[in-house]
């Protein structure tokens, strides 16, 4: 397995790296970060092209949209954004009733949603942020949300050990699919939409198929809250990473793990490229890690 630091924040640009999107060409990376800034990094030479500015606080999820022009992000501000990541500009700013720590988009519908502290789901148009819908989910900070039914229906999960199925037509709640005491931490949902994974707050993953809930499986492994996951784009192998300081991967055919990866550091964020020959993770030391698989 091929390891290569392409970029560690320094000096009087250091802060932890707090999440990753691989824009839809793999050609340019989106890092947030701890005091609200947001890095754009070369993937091959891990240079820095551009820092967008206007978060007031951590940035908790980006996810590039359409062709990777635009940029959408959530933060501890009680915003979501959308930027230009050629003119470095925010063009779109909605408004949250508390801090976002969750976001997802379905590009079909150019659907987002996301997902507050005070356990709100706000439903919204990737065109502009206006709003759609507002869904009252969780009973705490909402931790992970996924679009499925080919984006007519969003599972949520929280810190209140809660995971909800919602018809999006509606706002309703078709099912409870699954409760735990433990926090549910991160979320990821196999390309057809047929199973999802979820990070525990103590180190174990659950799979569990949408259609048979009580079909579940877990995946045992990390000693600490597994905080970022991440299906490959073939949907055979499942990433993730862990405040244990270790990213991981997974057969998802049989649970097993394939790889133990260590780090310097807790691991907050992990993504697959498009191609799937490559992945990445950033942590709390800076760092953002291409991993090759292949090597």
């Amino acid at each position: 397995m091929e390891k290569c630091i392409l970029f560690r924040s320094s000096g009087a640009q250091f802060s932890p790296l707090t999440t990753i999107s691989v824009n839809p060409d793999g050609r340019r990376l989106a890092c947030g970060t701890t005091d609200g800034s947001i890095f754009l990094i070369d993937s091959k030479s891990g240079r820095l092209k551009r820092t967008l500015k206007g978060h007031e606080g951590m940035v908790s999820a980006v996810t590039f949209l359409g062709s990777g022009r635009l940029l959408l992000s959530a933060g501890w501000d009680k915003t979501t954004r959308i930027w230009d990541c050629i003119e470095g500009k925010c063009r779109y700013s909605l408004r949250h009733s508390d801090q976002v720590k969750a976001l997802a988009t379905w590009e079909k519908s150019q659907k987002g949603s996301a997902g507050s502290r005070d356990g709100e789901v706000k439903i919204f148009s990737t065109k502009a942020l206006k709003t759609l819908r507002n869904i009252h989910a969780h009973g705490a900070d909402l931790s992970g949300l996924v679009f499925v039914g080919d984006g007519s229906q969003l599972v949520s999960i929280s810190w209140d050990g809660e995971c909800k199925l919602w018809d999006l037509a509606s706002g309703a709640m078709l099912r409870r699919l699954a409760k735990s005491t433990e926090r549910f931490r991160s979320i990821a949902a196999m390309p057809d939409g047929s199973r999802v994974f979820l990070g525990m707050h103590g180190g174990s993953i659950l799979s569990l198929s949408l259609e048979h809930p009580r079909e579940k499986s877990k995946m045992i492994g990390h000693s600490d809250a597994v905080t970022s996951l991440s299906v490959g784009p073939t949907g055979d192998l499942l990433l993730s990473g862990s405040s244990d300081r270790t990213l991981r991967l997974w057969s998802i055919a049989d649970g097993t793990e394939n790889a133990n990866l260590r780090v310097d550091s807790s691991v907050t964020s992990v993504a697959w490229a498009a191609s799937g020959g490559v992945f990445y993770s950033a942590d709390f030391s800076g760092a953002l890690i291409g991993w090759n698989p292949q090597e």
